[in-house]
């Protein structure tokens, strides 16, 4: 190889050295954001004796981070193989929604609503009396459970995987259904 021939090659080496590294696609971004989200809830949970209600709320919030994580992490390697996964849910494959845009915006104002509830619960922990800590602690740890759910509905809904599903089987004829009822941020519900 002459000279003349060696210098534009060593042009282009230099150059691509020199390139910024890649960003991290979203997915990416999402995976690392997850594995963050479990340690966090991983350190939060030393703080409670295990079988304490709280130390099993916050173990069941790392279960469904653990689930999000392995979701994603599948469809990370998915793509780095080239390979095309496909879901089926009850016995049905799995298309995600044509307005799964939509539903990414829904889920995100749900999450934001029900972050602003838990740093208030959060809130509450630090200004209110005794007996009032283990409420509001309860609160928050159900509310982190809420906020891992939705996150993983968010990850679905972005990346193309199912929701997490749980069948309903309406009650049997003659029973009550049970009542689900949304208290809003920062009011508090009274059972009568």
């Amino acid at each position: 190889m002459s000279t003349r021939q060696l210098i534009p090659f060593l042009v282009l080496i230099l150059l691509a050295g020199c390139a910024a590294p890649e960003s991290p696609s979203p997915l990416d971004a999402d995976v690392n954001a997850v594995n963050e989200r479990i340690a966090q809830a991983q350190e939060e949970r030393k703080a409670f004796g295990k079988g304490s209600v709280a130390h099993d709320l916050m173990t069941l919030r790392i279960a469904i981070h653990e689930q999000t994580f392995a979701m994603l992490e599948q469809r990370r390697v998915a793509g780095r193989a080239q390979v095309t996964l496909s879901y089926t849910v009850d016995g049905k494959p799995f298309r995600a929604p044509a307005d799964a845009a939509a539903d990414v915006k829904r889920l995100e104002d749900k999450l934001k609503e029900v972050r602003a509830a838990r740093e208030y619960d959060l809130q509450q922990i630090k200004e209110a009396g005794e007996p009032f800590r283990p409420l509001y602690t309860m609160s928050a740890a159900t509310r982190a459970i809420q906020i891992s759910q939705l996150e993983y509905q968010l990850a679905a809904s972005r990346h193309g995987f199912p929701p997490y599903y749980v069948p309903f089987h309406p009650p049997a004829e003659g029973a009550t259904p049970p009542q689900v009822i949304e208290v809003p941020a920062g009011k508090s519900a009274v059972i009568q």
